[in-house]
């Protein structure tokens, strides 16, 4: 799963790397703003940029690539983040900073920056609401370079944040021997992992103690993120320890979730977690330090390429926060069941559907063997339509390739779900087998009929008659919506759930059916993936809606996108995504005027507003609904979900 979603990122960027490119070359005929005084430097943005096509002409400051902390390497290798040395001087902030490492070209383990969007007219004495974005991407890749709020800056009138933080192994692991040897702001003695959440925390100290200068209010800061962002902001909300003690005052007041709860009921505690993260590490000393003596030194000194070497190590599900520990003291579900968590307004939901992302990872190419081949596949409309359609190894029977029906594909996926590494779960373990046990449900409740496949019919020589529809639907369509309802939706309603009788919680679902595939810029949806079915809904869609990633809209769909910039904005501003005493900013703003009422959710109504065009679903676009649970089969997924106090780590 982590390396289809680490694809998908580099997809999207390559995307958009042309454009960047050409902002960056057109940012040094722009304008400079007066010079900033921050903590960390003085910098001198650039006025009225258009980082991309497709953004205000004017309208936006930016200030590129500020360092919010010290390169974390050599002894800062796995150590809390700590303020820039002094004497950085004045700097021209016209160009991102590295990116974390994660494999790109632009890496760096000197990464601890961020980017600072304002409208050009803000002054230092503005007061702007902030809206800080945690980038998602598994915890083991992206940046806050990939993310252009330009849009919502200009449109809005508020400021907004994008930064960098630690990723997978460099940001997570929590070895032994990394555990903190005495207290300090973000660990107890023995706390180890958790770096990647130290450094957002650092940032949001940094503005906190500096977006004043920018034109804005330091009291009036949410932060948001999408995926492992998400992730990220809920364990903030769980982060009572350091939630004040970084500046003395609160470092966020409200929260924006998406699709983030899917760790909700199993975030690994820190006993959990060193184990696996020992098993890591000693790989390296076995083969790195002198006598195999594994030693803090010795992981400090590698090369960053050997440290990531052995990350597979991890699965796609493994790398992951750890409660336990000062930064996180508690696991998600006790925190916020029980109110031990800061209260700040949430404003939280996931896609519609989430799992078409993930789906061919989980069926992958190897189980339509021997006759599978990537264009049968999608002509087949995906792997488990092929297999339906065309003798497999997966249902052999005697050794023999046979076709499979729905209920043999469904076990399939589900095991797999469960049991991919680092899963200690195996084919017949309790869980594994309470997981498979539900397949005869799901295949009542999931009927291949209800998914329709939007992408037209391809032929292949060799089948013919493939039809990306088969029995009346698409499969691999009907399998992520498995995985959607199990990972992503369940656990997400049970989230608000909590969180409404702690603090005010605004839910929503994104579902736009025709929704572009993010990254196919100028391509018109419904988008397809390359298995051959429509990707819709899926996970990470909603946000070419609320940034610019270069997406061809229909007006329905242009008119959604400015109504969830406006309702996020709103949110930063008072807590609460609806007009209420919000003065119209922009004059012709279509979206705020004819803003549909977004009400609170709670466990007695279970209100959740679904973010859709107009005409599509319903005729007057975003509205509530009460039916999200039964819509999405909780019943059936939730006793997996709580099983032994929850089980598998499902880190996408």
């Amino acid at each position: 799963m982590r390396e289809q979603l680490r694809q998908f990122r580099l997809g999207v960027i390559g995307a958009i790397s042309v454009a960047c490119i050409l902002a960056t070359a057109s940012a040094s005929n722009a304008q400079f703003t007066a010079p900033v005084v921050t903590t960390t430097g003085t910098y001198t943005g650039l006025k009225n940029v258009q980082e991309l096509p497709g953004d205000p002409a004017s309208g936006v400051n930016v200030f590129f690539g500020i360092r919010y902390g010290q390169a974390p390497v050599g002894t800062l290798r796995w150590k809390p983040p700590q303020a820039p040395n002094p004497g950085q001087g004045s700097i021209i902030a016209n160009a991102f900073g590295h990116t974390c490492t994660q494999g790109r070209a632009t890496d760096s383990e000197d990464c601890l920056f961020l980017n600072v969007y304002t409208p050009s007219t803000a002054t230092a004495t503005s007061k702007l609401p902030v809206f800080i974005w945690i980038h998602g991407g598994a915890l083991v890749n992206g940046a806050g370079s990939d993310y252009d709020p330009s849009v919502m800056v200009a449109e809005n009138n508020i400021i907004v944040v994008t930064i960098n933080y630690r990723l997978g192994s460099l940001g997570f692991l929590a070895a032994s021997v990394l555990a903190a040897t005495a207290p300090d702001a973000f660990q107890n003695v023995g706390d180890a992992g958790n770096y990647g959440l130290m450094d957002q925390q650092f940032a949001m100290a940094w503005v906190h103690n500096n977006i004043a200068a920018f034109g804005g209010d330091p009291t009036t800061v949410t932060i948001g993120g999408e995926s492992a962002g998400g992730l990220s902001v809920s364990t903030h909300l769980a982060s009572t320890n350091t939630f004040r003690g970084l500046t003395g005052r609160d470092l966020f007041r409200g929260a924006i979730i998406e699709s983030g709860a899917y760790m909700y009921h199993d975030l690994p505690s820190l006993a959990t977690y060193q184990t696996l993260s020992n098993k890591f590490v000693q790989q390296d000393a076995a083969a790195f330090c002198p006598n195999g003596t594994l030693t803090l030194a010795c992981l400090q000194g590698l090369p960053v390429a050997q440290v990531f070497k052995n990350e597979p190590l991890f699965g796609g599900f493994g790398i992951a926060p750890n409660f336990g520990t000062k930064i996180l003291p508690l696991d998600l579900h006790t925190a916020f069941s029980t109110g031990q968590m800061n209260h700040v307004p949430v404003l939280q939901g996931t896609n519609a559907n989430e799992g078409r992302l993930f789906e061919p990872s989980f069926f992958p190419t190897k189980a339509t063997l021997p006759s599978g081949t990537q264009a049968a596949i999608f002509a087949a409309g995906g792997p488990a339509s092929f297999d339906l359609q065309v003798a497999n190894v997966l249902c052999a029977v005697n050794g023999t390739p046979a076709t499979c029906s729905y209920l043999q594909e469904i076990a399939f996926f589900l095991e797999i779900l469960v049991t991919a590494t680092p899963s200690n779960s195996g084919p017949t373990s309790p869980f594994t087998e309470a997981v498979v046990g539900v397949s005869a449900t799901a295949e009542s409740e999931y009927p291949i009929a209800n998914f329709h496949n939007f992408v037209p019919q391809t032929t292949v020589s060799s089948f013919p008659n493939l039809n990306n529809n088969f029995g009346g639907g698409n499969v691999d369509e009907a399998l992520s919506q498995i995985f959607t309802d199990f990972v992503f939706a369940c656990n997400g309603s049970d989230s608000n759930s909590d969180l409404s009788n702690q603090v005010p919680v605004f839910a929503y679902e994104f579902n736009d059916p025709n929704a572009p595939a993010l990254g196919q810029v100028g391509v018109q949806g419904p988008g397809a993936n390359g298995s051959g079915f429509t990707t819709a809904s899926q996970h990470a869609a909603e946000l070419q809606y609320i940034f610019n990633f270069g997406a061809a809209f229909t007006p329905a769909q242009a008119m959604l996108a400015s109504q969830i910039k406006t309702y996020w904005a709103n949110f930063v501003k008072t807590g609460n995504p609806n007009n209420r005493g919000i003065a119209t900013f922009v004059s012709l703003n279509a979206a705020r005027a004819a803003l549909p009422m977004w009400p609170h959710f709670n466990t007695q109504d279970n209100q959740v507003q679904s973010l859709t065009p107009a005409g599509l679903l319903t005729p007057q676009g975003p509205n509530p609904f009460n039916t999200f649970r039964t819509q999405h089969f909780c019943a059936t997924w939730e006793p997996l979900l709580t099983f032994n106090n929850g089980n598998e780590p499902q880190q996408p």
